[in-house]
Formats: structure tokens, sequence, C-alpha cells
């Protein structure tokens, strides 16, 4: 039965590495984050921030505060890696990190979701039974295994990953190389150029050596998880898997991410072969008290709470299919999808706003443009020249800024071409839809959006 699958008692080695591992991660990430400038460039130096909807109140958090929150999370994640009060520790660490995930999307990246969800996902996991401070500090919390359910939860958070990383690959500027080929060609120009590596730098700008990658990465995003859970492939998959994950980090520069997914693929190799020999010293003695065997109503309903949580997970990443249009296109059902690297968008945008007019009930007075280096960075422009509801965000932001200088129920208007792995321009949205009294439909298509260009090449499908 599953749920004695699940309640099956295991050495609590990998968990144990992981939880040291992840604590270096947030580390990592979190003082990383402001010795770069990327806490300066993202929450302090803008007015405003795209924060996701429902979440526009975390605008009140912007500042210098927010470094002082980075530091925070940083010492937390140090307390993560020995295990000092674990509990405590990384609850608040989850709860910081969603907020500054949902705080902003003008630098949305996949590894900042993937880290909230497993900081959440470790919330309930004892990783701090063995090896920490805390199992010294108090000895009747020590543990040397872990119930099976806990490397199975990471196991089929990593399938989800992968998979649809990979499905969300299937389409035609995926696999003749046409989006890969313009990541390439600066590292080309670079090459013959800098080094003057002109043959070699020849090749990696031309499409055939991005169509290798691009057939590449759709086979390994699809047959990694697979391969790790067999014990005659696990060995070449890991070493493929670390030169996959390094050339992203090198050619890419998706910072921790590549490390992270590797650090939980821990969790396919057996338990006691590491145990043997991380902690050598360690006494592997299954403690099997009475009831372990037990499928208690606790045990149940836990079990059903993580088949809905996997289900809530594959949802996410296939609900584009149930919202009208080309999600490359419109962007709706894009993020928290596992869609990783797909795709270059770049767009045009205007935003107009029209005034009532004080002489004439029901009038407007001539749309006037609206200076958009006024509100937003270079950043957060170029963002929401390709992001719909970064769009409408900001339509909604103008209005409530001219009604608070005496100025109100004005009409905003966006008018935005978009170009997709460098197709031409096309018109992105009606300009002339008021989106200052438009509604945001959360599990709909905005009307205001434009149909998809037949010229582009975005689906076998359509």
């Amino acid at each position: 039965m599953f749920s004695e699958y699940l309640f099956r008692k295991v050495d609590n080695s990998p968990l144990v590495i992981f939880r040291i591992i992840f604590g270096l991660l947030i580390v990592a990430e979190c003082w990383g984050a402001i010795f770069t400038g990327w806490v300066q460039t993202n929450f302090v130096e803008p007015h405003i921030t795209f924060s996701f909807i429902g979440f526009e109140w975390t605008n009140v958090f912007l500042g210098q505060n927010m470094i002082y929150l980075y530091v925070l999370m940083g010492i937390l994640g140090w307390f993560i890696v020995f295990g000092f009060a674990y509990r405590f520790s990384i609850i608040v660490f989850s709860i910081l990190w969603s907020l500054t995930y949902f705080m902003q999307k003008t630098s949305y990246n996949n590894h900042y979701y993937l880290f909230m969800l497993v900081s959440w996902m470790m919330t309930i996991i004892p990783a701090h039974h063995f090896f920490s401070i805390d199992s010294l500090i108090f000895p009747k919390i020590k543990r040397l295994t872990m119930r099976n359910w806990v490397p199975t939860l990471f196991i089929i958070q990593l399938l989800i990953v992968y998979v649809f990383a990979a499905f969300a690959k299937i389409y035609p500027d995926w696999f003749n190389g046409v989006f890969l080929q313009m990541k390439f060609h600066e590292y080309g120009d670079l090459l013959t150029t800098k080094y003057n590596l002109i043959g070699l730098g020849k090749v990696v700008s031309s499409l055939e050596f991005a169509q290798v990658f691009a057939w590449g990465g759709f086979f390994f995003d699809l047959l990694i998880i697979p391969a790790m859970l067999m014990n005659r492939t696990r060995g070449i998959a890991f070493k493929c898997a670390v030169a996959f994950h390094i050339f992203n980090s090198a050619v890419f520069g998706i910072g921790i991410f590549p490390f992270f997914a590797l650090a939980m693929l821990i969790f396919f190799y057996d338990p006691v072969k590491i145990q043997e020999v991380v902690f050598p010293k360690k006494s592997f003695m299954m403690d099997r008290s009475d009831d372990d065997n037990l499928l208690t109503t606790r045990r149940v309903m836990f079990s059903y709470l993580m088949f809905f949580y996997v289900i809530w997970q594959i949802y996410l990443p296939v609900r584009h299919y149930f919202i009208p249009g080309n999600v490359f296109w419109t962007e709706e059902g894009h993020r928290m999808a596992w869609r990783m690297m797909l795709r270059n968008k770049a767009g045009e945008v205007v935003v107009y706003v029209s005034k009532p007019d004080p002489q004439k009930k029901g009038k407007f007075l001539k749309r006037e443009k609206v200076d958009l280096t006024k509100y937003l960075t270079f950043k957060q422009m170029s963002k929401m020249a390709v992001s719909p509801d970064m769009m409408w965000q900001f339509a909604r932001y103008v209005k409530y800024d001219y009604a608070k200088n005496g100025v109100k129920d004005v009409k905003v208007f966006v008018d935005a071409k978009v170009s997709v792995n460098g197709s031409d321009y096309y018109q992105f949205t009606n300009p002339n839809y008021n989106l200052a009294y438009t509604t945001w439909s959360y599990f709909g298509h905005q009307k205001w959006i434009q149909p998809t260009p037949k010229e582009l090449n975005l689906s076998y499908f359509e």
C-alpha cells in the first residue's frame, strides 16, 4: 500500500546533508544578492514594485530595510546549516523568502519559486534530528531515520520540474535552434573578437550548434529523473546532470539553481551507502516501535495532503492549456510552470492618459503620453513591455497617482508591440482599451491582448 511505503523508515543521512547544503545555498543566495547589488536594484532603487497581483501591500517594505531583511535571511541560513533552532529558523525564513518572492516580478526566476516550495517542505521535515545543535541540546529528538515520504516528496518535486520543463520545449523555435542561437551568438562574437578564435566562434554561433543543444536539453529534462531512479544508469545520469547544470550556470547565469538542483539528487542514492561514506561512525539502528506500520488516521490524511499537493503542482504547468491564446505570446500561465529559458521577448510600450474635460461633463481631453522614467527603472520598463499583468498593474498605479494629485477618473491606455525570438514587432495590446477600470481575470484570458500573430512559429498544434 502507498501509505505503508511512505511511512517506512530509512536512514536520514541524505536529509542531513541536504539540510547543510540548503542552508549554505540560502546564505549564498541572500548575501550574494546584497553584494552583487541585486537587492539594491530590485527593492531599494524602484519607487514601486510589480508584485504578484493581490500582494500590492508588500510595497510598504520597499527601501533600505530590504538589505537588512536579506542579511537576516542569510543568518537564518547559517542556523539551518548547523541545525540550531531549526524549526523556528526554517519557518521564519520561509515566510520572509515567500514575502520577497511575491514582492516583485521584474527579476522573476524559477529557482526563486522552487526555493520557496522546498523551504515550506523543509518546515515539516525533521531535518534537525541528527548532526545538529538542536539534537545536542535536546537529545530526545535525536533520530537516525526518517520516513520514506521525505525523499519521495523531493523526487516527485524534481520529476515535475524536469518533465514539465521538457514539455514546455516542444515548440518549433526550440527544436529548430532559433532561440538558442540567439543566446549562443554573443558568445561566438566574444570568441571571435576578444580571443581571435574565429573558427570556434563560427561553430558556437551556428544554427547547427544551437540545434544540438536544443535537442540535448530536451532529452536531458525528459530522461534525467527516470535515469536517476535506475541503478544501472544513475552514475552516468549524475555525471550528465553535473555537466548540464555547470554549462547552464556558465552560459545563462542563473545563480544557484544548478547547484540547488544537483543537491536534491542526493535523495536518489541509497541512504545506507551515503551514511557509510559521510557518517561512518553512525550506527544505523532501525527503531521498530509497535506502531511503525499502523495506518493511523493522521498518516492517511498526510498521504492525501501529499497527493493533493502533487496534483496542484501538476495543474499549474498545464493551466495555460485552459486559457485561450498561446502562452508564448500572452504570458498567461507562464509563471510557476517551469517554463525556463524558452524564448526571447522584446517589447516597445507607450502608456497614454486621457483626463476628464473640466468644461464638458462625460468628455475626455486628448491623450497625453506618460513619462515612464518618472515611475520605473529601465529594467522594469523592459519587463513591463512584454508582461500583460505588469501593464495592467502599471495602468492602475497611474490612475491612483493621478487621483492622488487631484485628477480623478482618468483613462489609461497601453500601446505595446512585442517581438518573439527575434521576429518582427507585432501589436500586443488593444491601444484603445481603457485598463484603468479593467478587472484582472486570474484564471482566464485578458480580452485586451491581441491574438497571436499567425506569422510567429510558436506551436506545432495551431
